[in-house]
């Protein structure tokens, strides 16, 4: 199983969508475009720029690439930290140091090899990770990680760049 991003432009105005592609056609080639109904003069503009497309609830899909038809539609996920039980470290975590908690721990400095820190909630490391940092919460941020890092039972390894991680996504925030 491959887990692929697709970029996708809602389009609902024919007159914007010319524009777009007579301006943007080059940056726009890999993106796909979501009608939420048929629609034969977007179709038709479309097809004839070679341009991938899907309509929601009319189930159809047009593609020069091969992707499965089976297309979900998901709405914007919504994180709501409860700041009243998040903890905020601006200091260096020191070797030796154990931090157990239940609460969100937001760390703004480093973590230093041989600290422990494990949460229930979610974790946010905004320096390097030396240290073992276990996250059974929702999300985990992470700038840069030689240490180890448990979030929900699964070892990320190594990180270089500022990344979030969910139960269901990766992403790389910089």
């Amino acid at each position: 199983m491959k887990q692929k991003t697709l970029r996708v432009f809602e389009v609902d105005d024919f007159e914007k969508l010319k524009k777009i592609i007579s301006s943007k056609l080059p940056l726009i080639k890999n993106h796909y475009f979501m009608l939420k109904e048929k629609n034969e003069e977007i179709e038709s503009l479309l097809k004839k720029n070679n341009l991938n497309y899907f309509i929601v609830n009319g189930h159809s899909f047009t593609s020069n690439k091969e992707i499965s038809p089976q297309i979900k539609v998901i709405e914007k996920e919504k994180i709501i930290v409860d700041k009243s039980k998040s903890k905020i470290f601006d200091k260096i975590i020191r070797s030796g140091e154990e931090i157990v908690s239940s609460d969100n721990l937001i760390f703004l400095k480093r973590i230093n090899a041989g600290a422990r820190i494990e949460s229930s909630g979610n974790i946010e490391i905004f320096d390097e990770n030396e240290g073992v940092v276990i996250c059974n919460g929702e999300y985990l941020i992470i700038k840069k990680n030689r240490g180890t890092i448990i979030f929900n039972g699964e070892n990320l390894g190594e990180v270089d760049k500022l990344t979030f991680f969910s139960k269901d996504k990766v992403k790389v925030l910089e």
